[in-house]
């Protein structure tokens, strides 16, 4: 055996001797191509690239019903269901809003959609979040939340089950707006001095939503739903949801 040939065989002798990974493993685990393999989140845990993580979500979420509602709700007794909604079908969403009220809005030319603005406002999407009391099912709060920072764009409860009175109510009485005005004034994100607001009975006998509109731009950017029978604020939409309740049909 010569020399060269001796030398090879020790080579191979060393490499079986202390495993290859030093040799050959130039390059580090969970890459290949120098691309990281992302790693599988658990099955209850799904991650979206540039928005907020579920836990965050789900505190925002109760926060918002406890702050609304007058309530102290705590995370252990409360369910939540979430779903993710990104800005493109978002925005086939509002197109499809915009063109079927297209009619409308040529005979009130005071009210502007702004279909761009409004979805620049929320890059990531929307998260929609279903909120409902362990110890009773029946009360249940849907929220809209931005998936971007969180903010809080719809809060909404049941009214399914309204409490009884002796007379329904047909008409909107002045009680209503001054209702929906003062949780502005409470709560809104808007100066009740920069609005104007406009009424729309969305379940006859049960609900008027009052929806404000700016004096600045014209556009939809608050809206307070009042039960009739109670006088309470049972929800609101801020911004893109406002004004897709708005053209909603209720």
């Amino acid at each position: 055996m010569n020399k060269l040939a001796l030398i090879i065989l020790c080579a191979l002798f060393l490499v079986l001797a202390t495993g290859c990974e030093g040799v050959f493993n130039t390059v580090k685990k969970d890459t290949v191509l120098v691309k990281k393999i992302t790693r599988e989140h658990k099955p209850d845990e799904v991650k979206y690239e540039g928005v907020l993580a579920q836990d965050t979500v789900k505190t925002l979420s109760l926060n918002a019903v406890n702050k609304t509602y007058n309530v102290k709700l705590k995370l252990e007794e409360a369910r939540f269901e979430l779903m993710a909604v990104d800005r493109k079908k978002l925005e086939d969403l509002l197109n499809k809003t915009e063109y079927g009220v297209r009619p409308m809005l040529d005979k009130n030319q005071k009210l502007k959609i702004d279909s761009e603005t409004e979805l620049n406002k929320v890059p990531g999407g929307l998260f929609y979040v279903t909120l409902t009391r362990l110890a009773d099912p029946n009360e249940v709060y849907e929220l809209v939340l931005n998936a971007r920072d969180g903010e809080v764009l719809k809060v909404s409860s049941d009214i399914s089950k309204p409490a009884p009175v002796e007379k329904e109510p047909s008409v909107i009485q002045d009680g209503e707006i001054e209702t929906a005005n003062r949780f502005i004034q409470e709560k809104g994100a808007y100066a009740l001095s920069d609005l104007i607001p406009e009424v729309k009975t969305v379940r006859k006998g049960i609900a008027a939503e009052v929806y404000y509109t700016s004096k600045e731009t014209h556009s939809l950017v608050y809206s307070v739903r009042v039960n009739l029978r109670t006088n309470q604020v049972i929800g609101f939409s801020k911004d893109i949801m406002a004004v897709l309740g708005y053209f909603s049909v209720s």
